[in-house]
């Protein structure tokens, strides 16, 4: 396992113009209703049709495809506002079905990284101190007793070196958080390996495996009744639909919120996962340069800001003369409170320190997943102590009611391929359950 690659960084989701055809909103019986058409919610969709289940699906956004939103607008090239990376691309169900559909992919690592000051390469620390710092810190993990505790990932570094900052940095960057608030066993877990980047976006390629699914878009369900024989009925806008059961692939935080209410309430152990599995607050801020950029390697890191626990990436992408701001947590969260503005004058900021203060940009945008309602963040992860709290949120209720998405029991958790995964895990296991009862 090459450790830097630990599914290395958490990138952008997608938009399209692709129509959908969305029918009438009538109350109909059916015998799986999906509540999100994101890639958990496509994926089962896809998986129950293919068994010959009757599927809706219910979609609050009046668009497919949940975080993943691919804008060609804003910019005038393709800026992955959510996912950007197929992780891991040797287990990643999503790879190849891209390939299927003959999308395009790029590889992409980690390894091509420096770290600047004042926009030029340093050597203290070098790129190759702070990985080899990485793998150091792996080897310490595979020690006995090392992880039999659950703790905070980063007391794992209690008294950082610079090059220990920099694997700080690596852990906010993938996790979207803030390292001292996540779960070491949590993290500990997740697969790592190679990535690969869809040509043109996420987007068209999630948006292209939703075609021909029944998805009821601007459908919010604001109640989920459960409390009688006849299976589960969802409640909304739209009026009431049973169905025989549901799959829930809303975020974890918006669950946790209770935009969806439960008649009757969700277990307790179910709540308190849910309480643990928070949204982290990783913000893109996308900046086109006018010109040619400079030799620059795949990610660029300022030294500075990381030394001062300014958490951040930058993504170069030389096709699109396009350099991306990843601004997790414990930076992103605070200039939130302050507005779009404060958040692209930090990005420009770490652009300045990179490639020199004389860089101009002629465009830029951002996002904001903190401030969607129907996100709250970028993608969760389990606190400390609550190494469990994924294995019980995705646990089903009763046989009705399953959970799916990029917080799920996964080593690809966290990811669109974990959350495809989840989704297919659950239409498998519906499919049986209901072929057993008609037989």
């Amino acid at each position: 396992m090459t450790a830097i690659n630990r599914r290395t960084l958490i990138g952008g989701l997608a938009a399209s113009t692709v129509a959908f055809s969305v029918r009438a909103s009538t109350v109909t019986d059916t015998d799986v209703i999906i509540i999100g058409a994101g890639v958990a919610g496509i994926s089962a969709a896809r998986q129950l049709k293919a068994a010959g289940v009757r599927t809706i699906i219910f979609e609050a956004r009046d668009r497919i495809g949940g975080r993943v939103l691919t804008d060609t607008q804003t910019l005038g090239r393709a800026f992955d506002r959510g996912p950007y990376w197929l992780h891991n691309k040797a287990t990643n169900p999503l790879v190849p079905l891209a390939r299927e559909a003959g999308i395009g992919l790029v590889e992409s690592s980690f390894e091509n990284a420096n770290i600047f000051n004042q926009g030029a390469p340093i050597n203290n620390p070098s790129w190759k101190d702070a990985k080899e710092a990485f793998v150091a810190w792996e080897m310490r993990q595979l020690l006995p007793f090392a992880r039999i505790n659950d703790r905070a990932l980063g007391a794992t570094l209690p008294n950082p070196t610079p090059a220990q900052r920099h694997v700080a940095n690596i852990f906010a960057v993938e996790m979207g958080e803030d390292p001292s608030l996540v779960s070491l066993q949590g993290y500990y877990n997740l697969e790592a390996g190679e990535d690969l980047i869809p040509t043109g976006g996420m987007g068209p390629l999630i948006l292209g495996l939703a075609n021909g699914l029944e998805v009821r878009l601007s459908s919010p369900v604001s109640t989920l009744r459960w409390d009688g024989a006849h299976g589960v009925t969802a409640i909304g806008s739209f009026g009431q639909v049973t169905a025989r059961k549901v799959i829930i692939t809303v975020p974890t935080g918006v669950l946790a919120s209770g935009a969806i209410r439960f008649d009757p309430a969700l277990p307790s152990d179910k709540q308190t996962a849910l309480s643990n599995l928070p949204m982290g607050a990783l913000e893109k801020v996308a900046m086109v340069l006018p010109a040619p950029m400079p030799d620059l390697p795949e990610y660029a890191l300022s030294n500075s800001h990381i030394q001062q626990g300014q958490y951040h990436a930058l993504f170069v992408d030389p096709s699109k003369q396009m350099i991306t701001a990843l601004i997790p947590g414990p930076v992103s969260r605070a200039l939130h409170g302050e507005g779009a503005a404060a958040l692209e004058a930090f990005a420009m900021d770490l652009l300045k320190n990179v490639i020199g203060s004389q860089v101009r940009v002629q465009a830029l945008s951002s996002t904001n997943w903190q401030g969607d309602p129907l996100a709250l963040g970028s993608y969760p992860h389990q606190t400390v102590g609550h190494a469990n709290a994924r294995k019980i949120y995705s646990q089903s209720v009763e046989d009705r009611l399953f959970f799916a998405g990029d917080g799920g029991d996964d080593s690809l958790a966290v990811t669109v391929g974990g959350a495809w995964r989840q989704g297919q895990k659950n239409a498998q296991i519906i499919a049986r359950q209901l072929g057993a009862k008609r037989r």
